[in-house]
């Protein structure tokens, strides 16, 4: 039975893991899969690459077809624009009036034919019986404008456009091979004045035809005679060349392509070894990647297992081992002595700390006694208030004794608005006995009673009004507590008309409520601090005041209900 679980899956090394994963289900199957693709594309490689030409042969007839249909539309605008065939049908009497019907024309066809250059359209060129006119640049030759056989050409076709085959003149004494596209010209009666011709630079064509569809790919633009328009002179002369011929929509011209599949099997030859060398490289480099993901990887993790065994077992941090492997193990081991190091030293602090809570437990008890002693004693003095008959000493040991009692609960509680005033008018009745001339007025909005505060907030606001408000005023005091809502806010304001606090001090108090002044000397700051620990730091104190006017304390607090 041992043997096999050891077998199973869950109980084997990462590395054995690892190579079982990469040699037979990515480098085997990897392998098989290439000589199945590459048999396949070798069957279907032909058909395929035929119809990918075929396709590209026939964008490239779509751009041959609509650029001679531009070309068209342009001829067709010169000879239906009614200006330029009314001028023609003028027969100018002098040289003068010749070279302002010339500067008619070129007014009349640029507007439609454009900019006139060597590179696009050459040269719009008239001929009538009244005479030639050309706008553009002319050649030597005149472009055989006067060949009666060029001329016929283009009446027989009615207006028709009429392509002829591209030709060599002297242009600006450089040879340039250009087309020539022919229309007559009618009048308004629809009686021939002439004949319209562009000439327009035969690269347009040949640009067309470079090569789209794959190397050892050639194409050729022939007539409807098998004239040899544009692009290579193609000749089958292999068994493995394929013609593909592709009609044009326009001038009854034929696109046609010859390609090898020699070439095309020489480079899915070239692939299929490539990918075979691919194959072995990738799998060496698998291999390694193997060992270096063991050395990176499992050996660390194994000592990294040694080590929390050992510190399982109690051994000091310092005799764990630290090893080189992948950073971030070797991060997470630094990271666990690390903590082995805080647990070791808490530990030993644990045990002095042992010591120093029974001396805390004894000094705490010693505290808690001197409240109920002080308590069980005023209780005894209320006693003999009673028996002397003394209501004013009864009537403040009482005050006193619930001001005690409701301090000795928990501090940190909440209690309701409505308990915390009762505290306070029985703090105010304490100290007027002291403070006698002074008044103290309660401003509270309805329907707040039952909201809860942190209990003893509002106590030391209204000891420190007293104090270092009113304690040194002439004439009578009065503080006012003020309780409002807004917002979803609670707002609690200890307002009196003291001596008020000069600019400096007040300076002074506001740093230490902002935490820019560390001296924590001030009882403003431990109420400050205490609202901030409870309810956040987008609450707390604020004061502000004016010598010889008055100070005013506000609490901001969130508002808690009941319920919550």
């Amino acid at each position: 039975m041992k043997k096999f679980k050891r077998l199973r899956w869950r109980n084997w090394s990462f590395a054995y893991k690892l190579m079982i994963i990469y040699i037979p289900l990515i480098v085997f199957p990897s392998v098989i899969g290439l000589a199945i693709l590459t048999n396949s594309y070798n069957q279907a490689s032909k058909e395929d690459i035929t119809q990918h030409s075929r396709v590209i042969i026939d964008l490239t007839a779509d751009k041959i077809d609509n650029q001679i249909s531009d070309y068209d539309d342009i001829s067709l605008k010169l000879i239906t624009t009614p200006e330029i065939s009314h001028l023609l049908s003028i027969e100018p009497t002098n040289k003068f009036e010749q070279n302002e019907m010339q500067w008619k024309l070129e007014s009349y066809v640029k507007p439609i034919v454009g900019e006139i250059n060597r590179k696009d359209i050459v040269a719009c060129v008239f001929v009538t019986k009244n005479g030639r006119y050309v706008v553009g640049n002319d050649s030597l030759e005149d472009y055989f404008d006067s060949d009666q056989t060029f001329m016929n050409v283009i009446n027989e076709n009615k207006g028709a456009p009429v392509w002829f085959n591209p030709e060599f003149f002297t242009i600006n004494q450089k040879e340039l091979k250009v087309f020539r596209v022919g229309r007559t010209i009618k009048n308004h009666t629809y009686q021939p004045v002439g004949i319209v011709y562009l000439v327009i630079n035969s690269n347009w064509l040949e640009n067309t035809l470079i090569n789209q569809v794959g190397p050892k790919v050639q194409l050729e633009v022939v007539d409807s005679d098998g004239q040899h328009v544009s692009g290579e002179t193609l000749s089958l002369t292999e068994d493995s060349d394929e013609w593909t011929r592709v009609k044009t929509m326009y001038n009854n011209w034929s696109v046609v392509a010859k390609f090898s599949f020699d070439e095309l099997y020489k480079t899915i030859r070239d692939m299929s070894r490539f990918s075979t060398a691919l194959i072995v490289i990738c799998t060496l480099i698998g291999l390694i990647a193997t060992y270096i993901l063991v050395m990176d990887l499992i050996v660390p993790i194994r000592k990294m297992r040694i080590n929390i065994n050992q510190g399982i077992n109690g051994v000091r941090p310092d005799r764990m081992m630290k090893f080189n492997g992948a950073k971030e193990i070797c991060e997470l081991n630094d990271l666990y002595i690390s903590v082995m190091y805080e647990i070791y030293n808490l530990m030993e602090k644990e045990k002095v700390n042992e010591k120093l809570n029974r001396k805390y437990e004894i000094k705490l008890l010693q505290r808690q006694l001197s409240p109920h002693f002080l308590y069980n004693t005023l209780n005894s003095i209320r006693w003999i208030a009673m028996i002397k008959k003394q209501n004013q000493i009864k009537e403040l040991v009482d005050a006193l004794s619930r001001l005690l009692s409701y301090s000795l609960r928990n501090t940190d509680e909440l209690v309701s608005i409505e308990e915390e005033l009762t505290i306070i008018n029985e703090y105010v009745k304490i100290q007027k006995v002291r403070y006698q001339d002074f008044n103290f007025v309660i401003d509270i909005n309805k329907n707040i009673d039952d909201l809860k505060i942190l209990k003893f907030l509002l106590q030391p606001l209204i000891e420190n009004a007293l104090i270092h408000g009113l304690s040194n005023i002439e004439g009578f005091g009065e503080i006012v507590l003020s309780i409002t809502t807004d917002n979803k806010m609670l707002y609690i304001s200890v307002i009196d008309n003291g001596v008020g606090i000069p600019i400096d001090r007040l300076s002074y108090i506001q740093d230490i409520l902002n935490a820019e002044n560390l001296d924590k000397h001030i009882g403003l700051k431990s109420i400050h601090e205490r609202i901030q620990a409870s309810y956040g730091s987008n609450f707390g104190l604020t004061i502000s005041s004016e010598v010889d006017k008055g100070t005013t304390m506000e609490v901001k607090l969130p508002i808690i209900t009941n319920g919550e």
